[in-house]
């Protein structure tokens, strides 16, 4: 790897992908729970109020799906990551024992 440059084994890219996947089941988690909390009160909205309140709700949630489909999506490339480093050693390992076979 050049200078400046960032590195990662399998095994990290492995545990960074499941610890996204954890992120983002924890932020799921509170997100329904200030969705529930808010769920409760919007009875108490009224004509125009009611109504920004819903589009406000509606964004809530679109914003709240398209945050987990972020965090998944990093997660998977993470995990793709991981196992294209893996079968990359095993090609270089297989490699440098084919030439070591030969000399």
């Amino acid at each position: 790897m050049g200078a400046g440059g960032y590195g990662a084994s399998a095994e990290e890219l492995d545990a960074l992908a499941k610890q996204i996947i954890s992120v983002d089941g924890d932020t799921q988690a509170t997100l329904r729970t200030v969705s529930n909390a808010v769920d409760g009160i919007a009875s108490s909205w009224q004509g125009g109020a009611a109504q920004a309140f819903a589009s406000l709700m509606g964004r809530f949630h679109e914003d709240a799906s398209k945050l987990q489909e972020a965090l998944r999506g990093i997660a998977e490339q993470m995990s793709g990551s991981a196992q294209t480093y893996i079968k990359q050693e095993e090609e270089a390992t297989q490699l440098s024992t084919q030439i070591s076979n030969r000399l």
